[in-house]
């Protein structure tokens, strides 16, 4: 039987930068603890806890609308240019987390530079940039996964992010056709998705514990590619960022009709839910009225013509600056605009 290798991991790599071997990326000294087994621990189904508590994130479309359940395994979509980056630093620097592990598993180095140089004293960084080995780059990810066990096994709530899972997924290729597997669906062997759900599984709310996963995924807009479609129907929700959105100055790029959480009803309150789905309702009339109104056709509709009169108070809610929203002034603003959009309607 073949004995999982183990690395010092858990309290002691706070702050650090690590490589998939857990030798230091910072120029510190290595990393001396508890030794902590590579081995995956997904909890069974009677070890976990239902998801009941938000995970505010500071960045104020997603507290508001797309609100991330503590324990919950989340995916942010979205093409080259869309600002996947952005949105994790921000995510990071905001979440209200005891821990942060980011797993760079394929990264460029001038990118991997850049997180190493932000790493603060709850977050440590794994990294295997694009040019170590295959092996290398699915190691990170299995480094930062035990890495966030350990600390989710001391009753620490983690934050742990991935990116990305297209490029894991990527290295499993490059290492299950190198062992002569068949390629499957898209050139990726069966193996590559089991890899997935193995690293996937392990996030999630236990007793004194939890681990929220979110994962970037490199996606052209195509609902088949296999990784794409694998990643949605392994994880609780997905997060689509607009190139579109992007390149017209707002962050973050967040396209909210394209996007869902499973878990937001389980640990939103009723009001916050009904707020909720005023917005996105009026996001999806101005969204069907929006080659009408390029041609220039007015809604005849009351609510449409509402929804046109709050367009300005509407984007101004859905951009932010890179400083973290306060939870509860995003609520309160989430509030105020539902309030007069359901007035509008004649709701109220």
């Amino acid at each position: 039987m073949m004995v999982q290798p183990r690395l010092c991991l858990g309290t002691c790599a706070f702050g650090r930068a690590l490589d998939a071997t857990g030798a230091p990326l910072d120029g510190a000294a290595a990393l001396r603890g508890r030794q902590v087994s590579l081995e995956l621990h997904s909890p069974r189904p009677n070890e976990r806890t239902a998801i009941g508590e938000p995970l505010w994130t500071g960045v104020r479309v997603i507290d508001a609308l797309l609100t991330i359940g503590r324990g919950a395994r989340v995916g942010i979509f979205g093409a080259p240019g869309a600002g996947k980056t952005t949105l994790l630093e921000s995510l990071v620097d905001g979440c209200v987390a005891d821990a942060v592990v980011v797993a760079l598993a394929g990264e460029r180095g001038r990118e991997a530079q850049h997180w190493i140089a932000r790493c603060d004293e709850r977050t440590t960084v794994v990294c295997a940039t694009s040019d170590r080995p295959a092996g290398e780059r699915v190691a990170a990810a299995h480094v930062a996964v035990a890495h966030a066990q350990a600390l989710r096994e001391r009753g620490l709530d983690v934050l742990l992010v991935l990116d990305s899972l297209a490029r894991v997924a990527a290295a499993s290729r490059e290492i299950a056709v190198a062992s002569g597997e068949s390629a499957g669906r898209g050139g990726y062997p069966p193996s590559v998705f089991a890899e997935l759900a193995r690293l996937v599984e392990v996030a999630g709310a236990v007793s004194g514990g939890s681990i929220t996963m979110i994962a970037t995924v490199l996606s052209d807009g195509d609902d088949r590619d296999p990784v794409s479609e694998a990643a949605r129907s392994l994880l609780d929700g997905h997060i689509g960022l607009s190139v579109a959105l992007a390149h017209a100055g707002r962050f973050p790029s967040v396209d909210v009709l394209s996007s869902t959480s499973r878990t937001m009803e389980m640990v939103a309150s009723e009001t916050h839910l009904r707020d909720a789905r005023t917005l996105r309702h009026t996001l999806s009339m101005l969204d069907r009225i929006k080659d009408a109104r390029s041609l220039g056709i007015e809604p005849a509709e009351r609510s449409a013509r509402a929804a046109v009169a709050m367009e300005g108070q509407i984007e101004s809610f859905l951009r932010q600056s890179r400083q973290r929203c306060d939870r509860g002034a995003t609520l309160s603003q989430l509030a105020q605009l539902a309030q007069v959009l359901e007035s509008e309607n004649g709701d109220r």
